[in-house]
């Protein structure tokens, strides 16, 4: 039996044994995050082993389980039902536009034995043997790919048979398979429904079965196998057949299978080589490049280029082909945290074409859409787009950005901020929360929903403030300080309240739910990334902050939660419950936390903070994938800013919060052909605690930074952060922890 192409055996080298390669993308371990089986009690990721281009328009997996509803790939299952053209961004979400190719021996489709272990799973390449004879190799492009069979010489004939869950599919002239799926599990638009697809025999095909149409089901091409390996094309469209069969001509064409495996994986290593690091050691190196890769798989492009080398995309908001990009698979509730900060800092040539699609999917839909997938999805609380955008725009007056309009991306996150909701679009309970500066409990999540606002608001008015937008500044800007309306300060947590304004009464903070999205009170406790300075002023002065950060973090005894209003438990409370021991209440396998270290950072708490910023890292950071779901890149985002030691608090400010690194050194190329220099001096896994931090501006005079923070332009004009560990904590100059514990003891005693 063999395993290996000959020609992968020449293009993928082996991992060098220092902690650091010039081959990025082999590094990375596609496998992470898959071992989660039917939802599961614990995820681990929740992800598929994607074979795709960067922000690519179709994503290519092994189907090992169909009848599993979106769990449908599991790592140790040994089924293989074919190569899954798809587009599902979540299990949560679903699919939508899938089809499988299969290769056989046997007449009829069937089932096939494969190991995932004993396959090969690159971004840019899946290598298997199935059935212990038949050989495949498949790379993708864009919105096409290529695969190689081999068929054992025993074999009178092969078969390739391509399968429709929905939709119709036809054989013409024994060489080509054209057909649409409308197979869709994710709630896609009536309108959005159909992808076309193109399979198209480029070697060694015989005539052997009529032109013939069906609605749904499968339909099969045949082979020689004597005449060496065979090569098939497949290529997709959502616009038209021809479109398809055009994709097909435009990104496979007459290349050969090398050619397009050369070029994908060179856009994968100049993508992920764009951060070249020296970790610790090997693993650190694969974590770190998995998460780098993970970062980049959404949101995906849907546009394509038609005749006229134009690019065009159908509309999910109007069913209509439209001119311009088409971007989806995003959730903006998770992913506005880390993706998109992560992608102005790297991939900003990436970036403002990301956020051209978004600015033209708002003009489409009348809204900024925030789960599109590629319609609107009734999920998640909040505008969180509106803090993605808004940054956009004070990147893009700050020179750092550019690519979309302006004008228009303002247009749409204060429609956001002063109109009222429809339908799915905009924010529930807008009204209530402009009269009274809280969404009232009787509306669901509204706590969560409540302090979303505030957010997007506060970043909206910098971005107001930036454009000259005065008036809009003051208003949002105050809008965002209402915050003590919902901050009881006897229990020191935001609670729900009613419509006369009384705290409700059934208040408990481990209760999940009651008011809070996927999580509790204690998840929420510090959910003002914006405003760090007020939230100290809650919690009486810095030290109080930092006391009640440590108490999340170190309390591990009696449970980690109670149902609430969930009335059962859900995977992210028992997500919670594993870590529980190490990490307190800080659930980090779900989003609404993953401000609170550096929350701490920003006000000096630098003892907890260094601490379990490592932590969180080392623990829960692995080859074998993450402590909750991998949604949409955010979670990979935040590690990959946090192995740097850089993070970004607040939406639309000039304002990097500096951590404690966990790589040894690192060379990032910025956006703006920059060159951003990490070094972390006396780097361990016990020396966790930064000792200062020096700036070394390119071309410029070093300063010592004492406060944590630097500016995100500065930092962008490129130069050298050296961050100098050890294994004590030290305190920032100025914060006299003795002077704070007596203020907290005297707030304490007055109460």
């Amino acid at each position: 039996m063999w395993r290996v192409f000959n020609v992968v055996l020449s293009t993928v080298p082996a991992l060098s044994s220092a902690a650091t390669t010039d081959h990025p993308e082999d590094a990375v371990q596609l496998l992470a995050g898959t071992s989660t089986y039917g939802g599961g009690s614990n995820s681990n990721g929740n992800t598929l082993p994607q074979i795709k281009m960067p922000w690519g328009f179709n994503d290519w997996v092994p189907q090992t389980a169909g009848d599993n509803g979106a769990w449908w790939f599991h790592d140790s299952d040994t089924s293989f039902q074919g190569m899954r053209c798809t587009h599902q961004p979540s299990p949560w979400i679903g699919d939508y536009g899938h089809f499988l190719l299969q290769p056989h021996i046997e007449a009829q489709a069937q089932d096939l034995k494969y190991s995932s272990q004993e396959s090969v799973f690159r971004p840019y390449l899946f290598n298997t043997t199935l059935d212990g004879a038949i050989g495949l190799e498949f790379v993708p492009t864009s919105h096409a790919a290529i695969m190689q069979l081999k068929f054992p010489a025993s074999a009178k004939t092969a078969h390739l048979s391509v399968t429709v869950p929905a939709g119709e599919i036809s054989v013409e002239d024994g060489t080509t398979i054209r057909g649409v799926t409308t197979s869709n599990s994710g709630g896609v638009p009536d309108n959005y429904r159909g992808m076309y697809f193109t399979v198209q025999t480029m070697k060694n095909a015989f005539l052997e079965e009529g032109d013939s149409t069906m609605q749904a089901g499968t339909r099969t091409l045949h082979f020689t196998t004597d005449k060496g390996p065979i090569l098939v094309a497949v290529a997709t469209s959502f616009i038209s057949q021809k479109q398809s069969d055009l994709n097909l001509k435009q990104e496979i064409g007459s290349k050969s299978f090398h050619d397009v495996l050369t070029a994908g994986q060179s856009t994968w290593a100049e993508q992920l080589g764009r951060v070249k690091v020296d970790a610790i050691d090997d693993t650190q190196l694969s974590v770190f490049y998995t998460n780098l890769w993970k970062s980049m798989l959404f949101p995906r492009y849907l546009q394509e280029v038609n005749a006229r080398g134009h690019e065009v995309h159908r509309s999910p908001y109007t069913g209509k082909v439209k001119k311009g990009k088409l971007v989806a698979d995003s959730g903006f509730w998770d992913s506005y945290r880390t993706v998109y900060q992560l992608q102005s800092m790297v991939y900003a040539d990436n970036l403002g074409s990301l956020i051209n699609g978004w600015v033209d999917a708002s003009k489409e839909a009348n809204w900024l859409p925030e789960w599109p997938s590629p319609g609107q999805h009734n999920s998640m609380v909040g505008t969180m787009g509106d803090v993605v955008l808004a940054d956009a725009i004070a990147k893009s007056k700050w020179g750092l950005l550019s690519g979309f309009d302006v004008d228009e991306a303002y247009a749409a996150i204060r429609k956001d901020a002063f109109s009222d909701p429809e339908g799915l679009f905009g924010r529930q309970g807008l009204q209530d929360y402009i009269e009274k500066g809280y969404v009232p409990a009787d509306v669901s999540e509204s706590v969560s929903r409540t302090l979303n606002y505030y957010v997007s608001d506060a970043a909206i008015a910098r971005a107001a403030g930036i454009l000259g937008k005065t008036d809009d500044e003051k208003v949002l800007g105050a809008r965002s300080k209402r915050y003590p309306v919902l901050f009881n300060s006897d229990s020191k947590f935001f609670q729900p309240k009613d419509r006369a304004g009384m705290f409700t009464s059934d208040f408990n903070p481990l209760s999940w739910g009651n008011g809070f999205t996927e999580a509790g009170a204690w998840q929420y406790r510090f959910y003002l990334p914006y405003d760090v300075e007020g939230l100290e002023k809650l919690y009486d002065g810095k030290q109080g902050l930092c006391n009640n950060i440590e108490s999340m973090m170190s309390s591990t005894s009696g449970p980690a939660y109670d149902v609430g209003s969930y009335g059962d438990d859900i995977h992210e409370m028992k997500e919670l419950a594993a870590i529980h021991a190490a990490f307190g209440l800080y659930a980090h396998g779900n989003q609404p936390v993953h401000h609170v270290l550096y929350t701490a950072k920003k006000s000096g708490c630098n003892n907890v903070a260094d601490k379990y910023l490592r932590k969180v890292m080392s623990e829960l950071y692995t080859t074998s994938g993450w402590a909750g779901d991998e949604d949409n890149g955010e979670m990979a985002s935040w590690y990959i800013l946090s192995a740097l030691g850089v993070y970004s608090l607040e939406g639309a400010k000039d304002e990097i919060v500096l951590g404690s690194p966990a790589i040894k050194h690192a060379s990032v190329q910025l956006g703006n052909k920059k060159v951003l220099t990490v070094d972390a001096v006396n780097q361990g896994e016990d020396n966790v605690y930064v000792q200062s931090v020096v700036w070394t501006p390119e071309g410029g005079s070093s300063r010592t930074i004492t406060s944590n923070l630097m500016k995100f332009t500065e930092m962008m004009a490129g130069g050298k952060l050296t961050f100098n560990m050890g294994s004590d904590p030290k305190p920032s100059p100025g914060f006299d922890i003795q002077s704070e514990k007596k203020k907290q003891l005297r707030t304490v005693q007055r109460h």
